[in-house]
């Protein structure tokens, strides 16, 4: 069963010691920023932070980060044991997304506590952070779900998507053409309406899992939580707009986005996942709050965005299940046979993937290869494909490296590059030719690039190598394995 709001959340990571509480006083100005990336760099997970600068007697007083860091925290919000293998998290939301769980709408909830409308409703009442010393602003959108309809066919979405507090008022919203929100504001474009939208912060944590999943279009993220957590959403609708949100959230705000152009103000940049200020400060939409509503004492919950070595980011972790997970859907959809395993690797867990297969036929690696980088995957994700064989352990970078360093000949069509795929544009290895990729183009492009590190079969078999296409290992046989470890105390090994 799911947990019933973000309280009860937070209540089984402080049992399971996932959770530090910061009583210090801590500046919403850079410091808890700080705090937020050195925590992680010491394997610090969930960080309730509950005397902020400024903040004391506001209408929010605290901050959450941290909820889904680690595999431990990951499998909890499954309900499975805390030493459950990534491979089995990958497993188990596979399994789940494929019996979706409808919501249910129920007539109030605690969200509906409080109700701040017009001009009452004030963003700078909630203490959110200015995560790092280059950002444009405060980014009140961080980890926050936002919620939108398609007009046409009725279904919601939730996604992640970041967003720049303007003023009182107003937040510069990142709106994508190619993502579920761009495609939406488009329709509304086209009906020369506004579009309505809502941005929820802190309820159970399915809802930022699966906001940063790639669920096809078709599918409401609502329906996916429902199977994470094996019961249904409840949700409630929104003040100002037939939108629904849960209703046992923290917070959430209403409002609405102009799809004018004249409308638009600048926002950026941002310390992003990629670990980089990536994105250029442009003219984005801009999401104008007509209400508020919120529990008594809430709870704002962001998260700091950048992924860097030693420093694992919120969003990497979650997409490294998620993500994971679309891709063994995608290439079964395809009917490729072999796949064995996925795993995105860290630190950003999105942009170089590896598949493990079983190989029977030539070419088989490159077609798995080729069928997921033509996909319906994100645009930024999957940059480089590594393939290889059964007998590598992806979870080992070692064993990752040697397949790459021993079965790889750049010169035997070992290494295909893409060109001119598309991506969002944050990639900092992207070059720009001046123009603004999203705006003018609705997006960048960038080269892909296959690693097949499976064994070369085109040099034939050899009879020295027992009739095989690669020569044997060295590897210790299980029989003398078995000799060594019965006898490991004689040696007198420790």
């Amino acid at each position: 069963m799911g947990f019933n709001d973000l309280r009860h959340w937070l209540q089984k990571l402080e049992a399971e010691g996932e959770l530090r509480r910061i009583t210090a006083q801590v500046d919403w100005n850079l410091e808890l920023g700080a705090v937020t990336a050195i925590s992680r760099q010491k394997g610090y997970s969930g960080l309730l932070f509950e005397n902020i600068k400024d903040y004391q007697k506001t209408r929010c007083r605290k901050v959450f980060t941290g909820s889904l860091l680690n595999t431990r925290q990951l499998a909890m919000m499954f309900g499975l044991p805390k030493d459950t293998h990534h491979r089995d998290l990958v497993t188990t939301f596979r399994k789940r997304f494929q019996n979706r769980v409808e919501p249910i709408t129920v007539s109030s909830g605690p969200v509906k506590e409080n109700i701040v409308k017009g001009k009452d409703a004030c963003l700078y009442d909630f203490p959110v952070p200015w995560w790092n010393r280059l950002d444009g602003g405060r980014y009140i959108n961080a980890l926050a779900g936002i919620i939108t309809r398609d007009p046409e066919n009725g279904i919601q979405n939730v996604g992640i998507y970041r967003g720049m507090i303007l003023d009182e008022r107003r937040i510069a919203q990142v709106v994508i053409p190619s993502q579920h929100i761009g495609q939406h504001l488009t329709k509304y474009g086209r009906l020369g309406k506004e579009m309505p939208v809502a941005a929820v912060y802190g309820w159970d944590p399915s809802l930022a899992f699966c906001g940063c999943a790639p669920v096809p279009r078709d599918i409401c993220e609502y329906d996916v939580m429902g199977s994470i957590r094996q019961e249904p959403v409840e949700l409630v609708k929104c003040e100002t707009s037939d939108l629904e949100v849960p209703a046992t959230a923290e917070i959430v705000i209403e409002g609405f986005i102009s799809p004018d152009p004249e409308t638009y103000e600048w926002e950026g940049p941002l310390g992003e996942y990629t670990g980089y200020y990536c994105g250029q400060r442009i003219k984005r939409p801009v999401f104008r709050v007509e209400c508020i509503t919120h529990r008594h004492d809430p709870i704002f919950v962001g998260t700091l965005a950048s992924s860097l070595p030693g420093q694992p980011g919120e969003t990497a972790s979650m997409m490294n299940v998620t993500w994971a997970g679309m891709v063994w859907e995608v290439i079964e959809r395809g009917g490729i046979p072999g796949l064995l395993d996925v795993r995105f690797l860290p630190p950003s867990c999105e942009t170089t993937v590896v598949l493990k297969i079983h190989k029977t036929y030539r070419g088989q690696s490159k077609q798995i290869a080729c069928a997921l980088a033509g996909s319906s995957m994100p645009f930024q994700s999957c940059k480089n494909i590594i393939v290889v064989d059964d007998d590598i352990d992806i979870y080992n970078s070692e064993a990752i490296q040697w397949a790459i360093d021993y079965r790889v000949n750049p010169m035997e069509n070992s290494i295909l590059v893409l060109p001119g795929m598309p991506n969002l544009g944050f990639d900092p290895s992207i070059r720009f030719d001046g123009k603004e990729p999203i705006a003018t183009y609705g997006g960048g492009v960038r080269n892909r690039m296959i690693i097949d590190a499976t064994k070369i079969w085109d040099y034939g078999r050899r009879e020295e190598w027992i009739n095989d296409f690669y020569p044997p290992t060295n590897m210790l046989a299980d029989e003398e394995k078995k000799l060594v470890e019965n006898r490991w105390r004689e040696y007198g090994l420790k």
